[in-house]
């Protein structure tokens, strides 16, 4: 009687929440139905190829940690750090080579410090360009652990990379927040926004304010208790500091479009399934982060429901669009750059 008095607490807590999550998931579910009524925070062309032919915290959030130790890691069950990537990736919408996948996933690599909060394994593959003047992009996927269709664009263009010789140099991270996307949840196993907890330098300032004011304090927008509080921001940073990235693809659902944050002068090469929309960015989102703070160049990939899962072909053709963007975006910020000298 006393194993079930000390325990009852806690059930209780738990069902509220998952009560609380099925509400919440409804009502984004009814918002997504009209495009035109979504605020862009509500949710989480050129011909020439990229192949060469050769206590901020919410109650739920004390709930989580405290349960921590009960959670075992999903990577220990699949032994090896291969296996582990391919039941991953299999996981996920969309057809695919399996021969193509454990080739990919025979070479993927863990960076020191990129594990989850509940110790899962965030892996990258990466395949150098041929020009020497190739640009580094990075590659994000799966950063809301809900949106599937993200990681298989990426685990397709992973494929398609190791089968051709790509003019640029790629780093792609395909699941960003391995523990969201095991819950199924937008946000990590802290239950923290990972696009609103980067340290932007506006984060102090505006984050919690943002989130409390403009978000009305929604749990699947929190951006955590301080700025890169969380693990997986923390790799992703980790990536950027030592892969110093000329352009990142941030890759999204649902809302259909193509946002990018970087030179205005861009001319955006056309890409039929998705328009060039711009949508902005937020206090802690990569792309504030990155193009606001740091002068990074950000596209924003935001799918449409599973239509790039359904013709994952039109999307390696915006993987070689992408490398376009990324060689216009680098020509123009270093002219930029040698015309402010120029002036001194």
């Amino acid at each position: 009687m006393k194993f079930i008095s000390l325990f009852t607490p806690l059930i209780l807590l738990m069902a509220s929440c998952q009560t609380t999550r099925k509400a919440e998931n409804s009502a984004s579910t009814q918002k997504s139905a009209h495009l035109k009524k979504i605020d862009p925070d509500d949710l989480s062309p050129f011909e020439d190829l990229e192949s060469n032919s050769k206590s901020n915290m919410p109650p739920s959030h004390i709930a989580v940690s405290e349960n921590r130790v009960q959670t075992k890691k999903a990577h220990e069950s699949h032994g090896s750090l291969s296996s582990f990537c391919q039941t991953e990736l299999s996981s996920l919408p969309g057809k695919f080579s399996e021969e193509s996948l454990k080739k990919v996933c025979r070479k993927v690599t863990v960076k020191e410090g990129c594990e989850s909060f509940e110790e899962n394994p965030i892996f990258h593959y990466q395949k150098n360009g041929y020009s020497k003047n190739a640009k580094r992009i990075l590659v994000l996927s799966l950063i809301h652990g809900d949106e599937f269709p993200s990681g298989s664009v990426s685990r397709s263009w992973m494929i398609r990379l190791e089968n051709i010789e790509p003019r640029n140099s790629w780093r792609v991270i395909p699941i960003s927040n391995p523990d969201g996307l095991h819950r199924k949840t937008r946000t990590n196993a802290r239950n923290v926004d990972i696009n609103r907890n980067f340290p932007t330098k506006d984060w102090d300032r505006l984050a919690l304010f943002w989130w409390r004011t403009k978000k009305k304090s929604d749990p699947r927008r929190y951006p955590g208790p301080t700025a890169a509080s969380e693990r997986e921001t923390q790799c992703i940073m980790k990536h950027i500091d030592e892969y110093d990235p000329h352009f990142i693809i941030s890759i999204h659902t649902p809302l259909g479009v193509l946002d990018f944050d970087g030179p205005k002068s861009i001319e955006f090469p056309r890409f039929s399934p998705l328009p060039w929309i711009s949508l902005g960015n937020f206090p802690g989102s990569l792309g504030r982060y990155m193009w606001v703070d740091h002068n990074v160049p950000v596209l924003t990939i935001e799918l449409k429901g599973s239509y790039g899962v359904k013709r994952l072909q039109e999307f390696d053709r915006l993987q070689d669009i992408s490398g376009t963007v990324a060689i216009q975006s680098d020509r123009i910020l270093r002219a930029n750059k040698q015309r402010s000298f120029n002036d001194k």
